[in-house]
């Protein structure tokens, strides 16, 4: 297995546990470059979540924290559109495995979405071909997101489902997906597409469901809020997965994806958002919390699950 290994992203919610992961189950001869925009961050991530009324930064768990003198991670503030930057920090690490995280997030500004998750994909892609290297693999990592409400009796999803996103991060994703498939082939880069499901994680923003009820939950408990939550449609399903297993997930792909193929990263398992609000409830033990349902914002996907036997 290659043991130098780029990461796009490495400070956001799946680059952490993704390199967390890396360090765990390699030996010495690892070495892990992580590329961010954010200057390096040993204590917490690079977003803030809520507590309460207030806005902090989110608190890493403890065992994704990386000692500044652990030997095997490099980190590099860079944005992987400055060609010049990305080409050098190539040319000198020399990765075998790439990792593209890096991503506009999902209520981000078109502008930001595109620019970050298309034009950033394609800067990648050509870089690692202008810098003349020997890459075992280079994942490009998407949503799930992509394939949007499915047709009538393909669930689940599976790889080869059409494609019609509902929303701009989506679109940006898939439009970085078909740009990078045309550089892929014209450069002869051996690349495989990750297309996430719904992650799940301690430290994960509250643009997504599960870091909202979460942060709620935890700010009720501490008198931090009232017992009141919105929520939105609690009927609607989707494939959640811990974040540690998309980790892991990743990591296969990098052994094991065939050049050329898409993969869903997800459980194969329906799971109605009701039941993500039930558990949470639950595991905090709380039993009287007002539920206000909130008006929707933009169009649902009704019912959303992955085929991952491939």
């Amino acid at each position: 297995m290659a043991t130098r290994f780029l990461v796009t992203g490495a400070q956001g919610f799946v680059g952490r546990y993704l390199i967390s992961h890396l360090l765990r189950i390699h030996g010495e001869r690892l070495q892990v470059l992580g590329i961010g925009r954010s200057s390096r961050l040993d204590e917490v991530f690079s977003h803030s979540i809520s507590w309460g009324e207030c806005s902090i930064p989110a608190p890493l768990p403890e065992d994704l924290k990386i000692s500044s003198a652990e030997p095997r991670y490099h980190y590099a503030c860079a944005d992987i559109r400055q060609a010049a930057r990305l080409n050098r920090l190539l040319r000198e690490f020399r990765p075998q495995i790439i990792i593209h995280l890096a991503s506009g997030l999902r209520d981000d500004p078109a502008e930001v979405l595109f620019r970050t998750n298309v034009e950033g994909t394609i800067c990648l892609v050509q870089a690692v071909a202008d810098s003349d290297l020997n890459v075992f693999k280079l994942i490009i990592c998407s949503t799930g997101g992509v394939y949007g409400i499915p047709a009538k009796g393909r669930l689940p999803i599976d790889e080869n489902s059409p494609c019609m996103p509902v929303d701009l991060y989506s679109a940006s994703k898939l439009a970085a997906e078909h740009a990078s498939r045309i550089l892929a082939v014209r450069h002869n880069i051996p690349t495989v597409w990750g297309r996430l499901f719904n992650l799940v994680g301690a430290g994960q923003d509250e643009r997504h469901v599960c870091g909202s009820l979460a942060a709620r939950v935890a700010a009720i408990v501490k008198k931090q809020l009232p017992p009141v939550l919105e929520v939105g449609p609690l009927n609607t399903t989707r494939d959640f997965i811990d974040v540690r297993d998309a980790a892991r997930a990743l990591t296969l792909l990098a052994e094991k994806g065939v050049p050329g193929d898409t993969y869903n990263i997800g459980t194969g398992i329906e799971c109605p958002v009701q039941t993500i609000l039930d558990t949470t409830l639950s595991l905090a033990d709380l039993k009287t919390v007002e539920i206000v349902r909130k008006p929707e914002s933009h169009p649902q996907i009704p019912f959303h699950f992955a085929d991952i036997q491939r």
